[in-house]
């Protein structure tokens, strides 16, 4: 449920100026849409040229849980009205239990939101001026949102999807099975407010329940219909609505665990709905970034699942809202790659194509880490990549043989951290910015290639194979993938993490999808304890990336047992030490897609 991010553009304030800020554009009409169930939606649309048009005209949807006049003026850089300008009817509607429409919000993406989809574009499509094509978009939730409705028999013409989470468990929340706490608690607290009508900064103290002068000041955020003079329907919508919180998911150990709200983590994701995806067959264009959460993980994956569905993907190292660059080997702030008019550009041409019936066919556009470059691939991996394995040895080197039996014994360092600003702090406003991780390293234990004759292409999912023993139960492990240069500097690639009692290796069902490299299925009934002080085995997938390896340079794997700020402590709250075994019969090694930089 990624989440916030204004885009490559300016987030509009909630404070009283608000209100009149010219830049602003309120919608042509706002109306409330009545649920199958009875719960009311609210709806805004804007037309070209401010009326309902005399000829028919398609419609551009976006699904939003963050208001919708916000997210029609500033959302992706506040490039929507120039749809509006090409002759799109723009809809953007806030789901139900957020903001202004009614109902409880005691899940994100729950059954009743997703059904709520089919009668939603089944409405827009039965207007007198819809020409009935209609292109789902949207950034992060919004984004999950056209996901999910690519599933829809309502029958969407396209959808543009921008850093979706499309496995929620495992490529955000819960990844590897540790809890990302700093996206729990933080967006949690953040929609919370919004969804009970409080200002975002609780410093100012709007509450537009508690106080209807607070109501306007809350604009554009919140936005009533055109009906709704005096606010009386909003502060209906929201008093009293029940609304999850991070203690809901306190009891959530494993994929399958049902929260206090009854449901489990696992059908809020598209992933969870490929069979109606591979039905529906909707042209997609579906952007990630290496350097946000898993959303590069799920664009290829969801690529590689559902074959039959035409499908542009692009995968950039932008932030996630696509407004900088955060390419691990640059520093400072850099200017997004593609800049932000390529990107509406490429979006806007992607939806003229699908509505004239153009085919769309199957690509991956993806940026190479280190270079400013994107390639092209039909496939993925792409063609070429050659698995080369890399021993764990003694002198904490990785060798391309394993070396005589050996160990090396590591303390964990809970204070150990990848810092504010990561792949995973991006979707709450801070952009990765990892830096030289020299000084990070040295509370890890490391393992260092020779450095490589030639330059190299790094290009899909390295893996990590660790035989070990722990001092505790229940350690978590996280996994570094580092490029070292002759000079010293540590730069980050990607990395993986895994929660040691979920690492059986999954079978065949025990995933909605296939996946590339080690899978474990997150299930109680999976889980394998942990004896302090025996030895045991874990396979660790690392998030997909590409990257150029230049000759001279090493590659390196550092080992944590913490990421603090970010994830859960585990290993039970005490000290913990984790001993790698190597050589020999030790099946500890690092396995990188690698092939000759062409």
């Amino acid at each position: 449920m990624a989440l916030c991010g204004g885009g490559y553009g300016a987030r509009a304030a909630e404070t009283p100026a608000a209100t009149t800020a010219p830049q602003v554009a309120r919608p042509d009409t706002s109306y409330y849409l009545a649920m199958r169930d009875g719960v009311r939606v609210a709806v805004s649309l804007w037309y070209p040229g401010g009326k309902p048009p005399a000829a028919k005209a398609p419609v551009l949807l976006i699904q939003t849980r963050y208001g919708r006049t916000g997210i029609y003026n500033f959302n992706e850089g506040g490039h929507y009205p120039l749809y509006r300008q090409a002759g799109y009817v723009v809809a953007v509607l806030d789901t139900r239990g957020s903001t202004v429409s009614f109902g409880p919000r005691d899940v994100e993406l729950g059954p009743d939101e997703i059904a709520d989809m089919d009668e939603i574009i089944r409405h827009l499509k039965a207007q007198p001026w819809s020409n009935g094509q209609i292109i789902a978009a949207g950034l992060s939730y919004m984004a999950d949102t056209a996901d999910l409705a690519t599933g829809s028999p309502a029958g969407l013409t396209g959808a543009i999807i921008r850093q979706a989470d499309f496995d929620v468990y495992r490529g955000l929340m819960v990844p590897g099975g540790i809890w990302n706490d700093a996206m729990l608690e933080g967006w949690g607290a953040d929609t919370l407010r919004r969804d009970l009508g409080r200002s975002v900064d609780p410093s100012l103290g709007l509450d537009c329940a508690l106080r209807v002068a607070d109501c306007p000041k809350l604009f554009p955020r919140l936005q009533p219909v055109d009906d709704d003079t005096d606010f009386a329907l909003v502060r209906r919508a929201i008093a009293g609505r029940k609304r999850w919180t991070s203690a809901t998911y306190a009891d959530v150990a494993f994929i399958d665990d049902r929260a206090a709200n009854g449901y489990v983590l696992a059908p809020v994701s598209p992933s969870s709905h490929l069979a109606a995806i591979r039905r529906q067959q909707v042209p997609v264009q579906y952007w990630g970034s290496w350097m946000d959460a898993g959303t590069a993980d799920g664009a290829l994956t969801r690529f590689n699942a559902v074959p039959e569905v035409p499908a542009q993907v692009i995968i950039t190292a932008n932030d996630h809202g696509g407004g900088q660059l955060t390419d691990p080997f640059l520093s400072g702030e850099n200017p997004p790659n593609p800049a932000g008019e390529a990107q509406v550009a490429a979006m806007m041409d992607f939806a003229a194509k699908v509505r004239a019936g153009q085919p769309v066919g199957r690509s991956i556009r993806y940026y190479v880490l280190g270079t400013g470059e994107f390639r092209e691939t039909p496939v993925w991996p792409p063609k070429g990549m050659a698995a080369r394995q890399f021993h764990l040895g003694q002198g904490r080197l990785l060798a391309a043989a394993p070396g005589k039996p050996g160990s090396d014994r590591y303390s964990v360092d809970f204070t150990a951290s990848t810092g504010p600003a990561t792949r995973w702090s991006t979707q709450m406003g801070t952009a990765a910015a990892y830096g030289d991780r020299q000084g990070a390293d040295a509370k890890l234990l490391t393992y260092t290639s020779a450095p490589f004759d030639q330059d190299m292409e790094l290009a899909g999912r390295a893996s990590v194979t660790l035989t070990m023993r722990t001092e505790t139960a229940d350690p978590a492990i996280f996994v570094y993938l580092e490029d070292v240069a002759p000079d010293g500097r540590v730069t980050y690639l990607t990395e993986g993490q895994l929660r040691a009692v979920s690492r059986k290796p999954a079978v065949a069902g025990d995933l909605p999808y296939p996946t590339d490299g080690p899978a474990h299925s997150h299930k109680r009934a999976d889980a394998l304890p942990v004896v302090p002080g025996e030895k045991f085995e874990v396979d660790i997938a690392l998030f997909p990336v590409a990257a150029r390896i230049r000759r001279g340079h090493a590659v390196r794997i550092a080992i944590a047992g913490a990421d603090a700020g970010t994830f859960r402590r585990y290993s039970d709250g005490k000290p913990d030490a984790f001993t790698i075994l190597h050589g020999d019969d030790s099946a500890s090694a690092v396995t990188l897609p690698l092939r000759v930089w062409q």
